[in-house]
């Protein structure tokens, strides 16, 4: 079966739609990767929200989806927004890597550190008030660059993204969940497709299904808050046996809500914690 697959052209995600292409050739497929421009690697010198905020990493590729230019789409599960086009779908998604925040460089008082992520600033300041955490915007090669040319002292960065480009030895120090509580879906390798599609099952042959229930009980939660990925909140589903725990905190107001239950519960789980924490 032949696949095209539409992803993002950054480095990142190429080399996470190789990953997707690896599953897919142990079913006998054959699949084309299309790189496709986004909204937010067109504008890297802007602010997200000044771009659309909402689906700047993904409109792009969900509309040649959409179109039929490509069978399935392969994107950052952090980047894809909770509300999508009722022809599209969430098909599967890759075994989550670590999904926790860590950086590179050095912190010290006063220290300049780059974020682009509303959800780490307001961290970052409950971590140490002194810390000045600066807006930064481009890709991991991009970040790392003014890093290393003196404009911030250190730079935020999912884990995930480093280990999958094996930058992971430049890591300083990587934050446990009671200092960072990451993104939704963070950490995880989304597969859409359109709805009714046959490339949906396909992809039903690969999914994880317990990375698929926690995304789907964190997205839930967000979807609550009508957030995305550049809300400053900070949820993560862990599964223990056939129970979920779902976390969250919205760093708006300071609640926070932690829920357990049965994993075939993450739909009133995620209810559940949306809306004590809005």
């Amino acid at each position: 079966m032949k696949v095209r697959l539409g992803c993002r052209g950054s480095e990142l995600s190429m080399h996470m739609a190789e990953l997707v292409t690896k599953k897919l050739e142990q079913l006998d497929c054959t699949v084309e990767i299309i790189p496709i421009k986004s909204d937010g690697d067109i504008h890297e010198d802007k602010v997200i929200a000044d771009i659309g905020g909402k689906g700047v990493f993904c409109s792009k590729i969900e509309d040649e989806l959409f179109n039929g230019n490509v069978d399935i789409a392969v994107h950052s599960t952090k980047d894809l927004p909770t509300v999508m086009p009722k022809e599209l779908i969430l098909a599967g998604v890759l075994k989550r890597n670590d999904p926790r925040d860590c950086y590179i460089g050095k912190f010290f008082p006063n220290a300049k550190v780059g974020t682009g992520s509303p959800r780490r600033i307001a961290q970052l300041k409950l971590i140490n008030e002194h810390l000045k955490a600066t807006h930064i915007r481009g890709n991991i090669a991009t970040r790392i660059k003014k890093l290393h040319s003196g404009e911030y002292d250190a730079i935020v960065l999912a884990r995930a993204g480093l280990e999958i480009l094996g930058l992971e030895k430049m890591i300083a120090h990587t934050f446990d969940f009671d200092h960072m509580l990451p993104a939704v879906g963070q950490g995880a390798i989304a597969i859409q497709t359109r709805t009714m599609s046959p490339y949906t099952a396909l992809v039903r042959q690969i999914n994880h299904l317990d990375t698929f229930y926690c995304i789907l009980a964190e997205r839930t939660a967000l979807k609550f808050l009508d957030g995305d990925c550049h809300s400053a909140v900070g949820v993560l589903a862990q599964i223990t046996g056939d129970c979920m725990t779902l976390k969250a905190i919205n760093y708006n107001n300071m609640k926070d809500c932690t829920v357990t239950g049965k994993i075939l519960d993450y739909k009133q789980i995620g209810e559940k914690v949306g809306t004590a924490i809005k």
